[in-house]
C-alpha cells in the first residue's frame, strides 16, 4: 500500500486552491470572451519563457484573441509576465508585443498581490480601447454567420 504523504486530495481540490492565483483569474477571463461571445470570437493564452535581460520575469502569458471567422486571425489584448514559483509580484503590458518587449519593457502594470491584479485586469478588459477591438472583431466574425 502506497502512503500518500501530499497536501492535497487530488486534482479538484488542487484546482479549487489555485483558484485565486493569477494565472488562474486570467485563464477564467479567457474563457469567459469564448462563452460570452457564443465562440464567434475566444481568447487563447500563450506562454513563452523569457529570455532576455530587459525583462526581469521569467514567463509572458500573452492574452490574444482569435477569431476563426477570419482566417484564425489574432489580436493580443495583453502580456501578463511573472515567475515560475511565485504568484506574484507580476507586470502587466498593454499595446505591445513580446518582441517589443524584448526591446524595451515598460509594463503600464505592476502588481502586487490580488487585490491589485484584479483591480488592472478589470480595468483593461472593461477600457474603451479593449471593448473596441472586441466590438469591431465581433462584427466582422458575425457579418460571415
Amino acid at each position: 500500500m502506497t502512503t500518500d504523504l501530499w497536501g492535497f486530495r487530488d486534482t479538484k481540490e488542487l484546482e479549487k486552491s489555485v483558484a485565486d492565483m493569477p494565472d488562474s483569474i486570467l485563464k477564467e477571463q479567457i474563457a469567459l470572451l469564448g462563452e460570452k461571445t457564443e465562440y464567434v470570437i475566444y481568447g487563447k493564452p500563450t506562454f513563452i519563457t523569457v529570455r532576455t535581460e530587459e525583462i526581469e520575469y521569467k514567463i509572458a502569458t500573452i492574452f490574444n484573441v482569435i477569431v476563426p471567422k477570419l482566417d484564425d486571425y489574432s489580436k493580443t489584448i495583453l502580456i501578463m509576465y511573472s515567475n515560475p514559483e511565485s504568484n506574484y509580484p507580476v507586470a502587466i503590458t498593454v499595446n505591445s508585443s513580446f518582441e517589443d518587449d524584448s526591446e524595451m519593457f515598460t509594463p503600464q502594470y505592476t502588481c502586487n498581490d490580488k487585490e491589485s491584479f484584479v483591480k488592472a485586469i478589470k480595468e483593461i478588459l472593461s477600457s474603451a480601447e479593449v471593448l473596441d477591438v472586441i466590438k469591431i472583431l465581433y462584427s466582422k466574425a458575425a457579418m460571415l454567420s
